[in-house]
């Protein structure tokens, strides 16, 4: 399974956020509301354009990512 980061847009619903990704089965593991990310896991990638409502970007986790 691959871990996603991906920084939300603002006033999105994270309830209606959460419905999607539960129907494309991606798994939120963390929501980071101090900086606006949530951390994801799919076995599948997750691309923004598949999100474009509620995230700015989405990257595949890694361990030399910054913020």
């Amino acid at each position: 399974m691959k871990t996603y980061l991906a920084v939300l847009k603002k006033d999105i619903n994270i309830k209606d956020l959460n419905e999607e990704l539960k129907k494309k089965n991606i798994k939120p593991a963390a929501h980071y509301k101090t900086i606006g990310v949530v951390k994801l896991e799919s076995e599948k990638p997750v691309s923004q354009k598949d999100f474009k409502d509620y995230f700015l970007s989405v990257e595949e986790d890694r361990d030399d990512l910054t913020i």
